[in-house]
């Protein structure tokens, strides 16, 4: 394990890190220069459609994305378009809609005709369909009448996104738009046994701050029912944020938090992300090989992990083999059982609509790598600098 423990701490450190901070570079130009003056755009353009900042997401549903070094998707929280609205949870009653439900409008200060669904028995309800089509027109609109901006631009619809091409030089960046309705303070009834058990990691008070963070209803499509437009699609991504967030244990100093892997006189000081990262950054590398994983499967596993590893003293820089480990084999499992239950509705498998021979053979794959990885760490092709 020692030999893996320096090799895993090399990579983090080569790797991992230089990607993170391509990433961070690419998104803070790509937000400053183009999306966020596009957005203000849009909303001059439809006051409806005014937005709050957006924050970076994971899609995790067969057919959508999964994230790479140039690619983003940015969840566009839509604060002004339906001001007083209720969320209506089909998962409870259908579990292949497990993750998705219906925003009932009760008031607006204009018109929203143009956004409901306007037969059948989705009638009256918000139409995701439509909100993501509207957006990508004023968008697209935004971008024509725009002044000059920072690098070159160029808007399309590519359903269910409105993709941003930036073209920074030789690089290309793509932004991924998603609008979405924040439902602050309220909590999903398909999560409502969310959490069955606290711990260290997860306190009562920090199981109520995760639920009083809320969700977010996104205009994304539910591929157990692509033919209706009114469901929305539940994220917990500002949750997820908040309970993996970089933890110090009592009596470290506070440049400790900065990093994942702090000079090793610093203690224990570390983060729980820094296994999933690795992992991340290998499929990322190696996406035949992981595909149909994505970055939101990694993460829901790792959330697991926390919750069988409560003590932050098995996250010890130390521990990074061994965690991350137990990562790509629990993944494995998952992927053999055909079964990775959403870390806040159990009754959501995110594997349910992959093929049961497609799911065997990543894990067949993925098997392959772990043993390349346990026998001989130093020499292996993924893990090279």
């Amino acid at each position: 394990m020692e030999e893996l423990n320096s090799v895993l701490h090399t990579f983090y450190h080569n790797i991992v890190e230089a990607s993170r901070a391509v990433c961070r570079d690419s998104i803070a130009f790509g937000m400053t220069q183009v999306i966020m003056p596009l957005l203000e755009k849009v909303g001059e353009l439809d006051t409806r459609f005014k937005c709050a900042s957006p924050m970076p997401n994971e899609a995790y549903f067969q057919g959508m994305k999964t994230s790479c070094v140039n690619e983003f998707e940015l969840t566009v929280i839509l604060t002004h378009l339906v001001t007083v609205k209720a969320f209506e949870d089909v998962g409870c009653q259908d579990s292949n809609l497990a993750c998705y439900g219906h925003v009932i409008p009760h008031q607006a200060p204009h018109p929203l005709g143009d956004i409901l669904v306007d037969s059948g028995p989705a009638q009256g309800l918000v139409s995701a369909h439509k909100v993501r089509q509207i957006f990508a027109q004023l968008v697209n609109q935004a971008a024509s009448v725009l002044p000059c901006v920072a690098a070159s631009i160029e808007v399309l619809y590519k359903e269910p996104y409105t993709v941003v091409k930036i073209f920074r030089g030789q690089d290309l960046l793509l932004f991924e738009l998603v609008p979405a309705f924040p439902f602050p303070n309220e909590w999903p009834n398909s999560a409502a046994a969310w959490p069955e058990e606290t711990s260290d990691w997860l306190s009562q008070n920090e199981a109520k701050v995760a639920r009083d963070l809320g969700f977010y209803a996104q205009v994304l499509p539910c591929p157990s029912a692509l033919g209706d437009p009114s469901l929305f699609r539940i994220s917990f991504s500002t949750s997820e944020k908040f309970l993996l967030r970089a933890t110090v244990p009592e009596g470290n100093n506070t440049h400790a938090a900065s990093s994942s892997f702090p000079n090793p006189t610093s203690g224990l000081a570390t983060s729980r992300k820094a296994s999933e990262r690795i992992l991340r950054m290998l499929r990322e590398s190696d996406k035949d090989d992981f595909y149909p994983v994505n970055s939101y499967h990694i993460k829901t596993v790792l959330l697991r992990e926390c919750q069988r590893w409560p003590d932050l003293a098995a996250w010890s820089q130390e521990k990074l083999g061994e965690r991350f480990l137990e990562l790509l084999r629990d993944l494995i499992l998952a992927l053999d059982n055909q079964d990775l239950p959403h870390f806040f509705v159990r009754d959501c498998n995110l594997l349910r609509c992959y093929a049961p021979e497609l799911l065997a053979s990543a894990a067949s794959r993925l098997r392959a790598i772990y043993q390349d990885i346990v026998v001989s760490p130093s020499s292996s092709i993924r893990l090279q600098c």
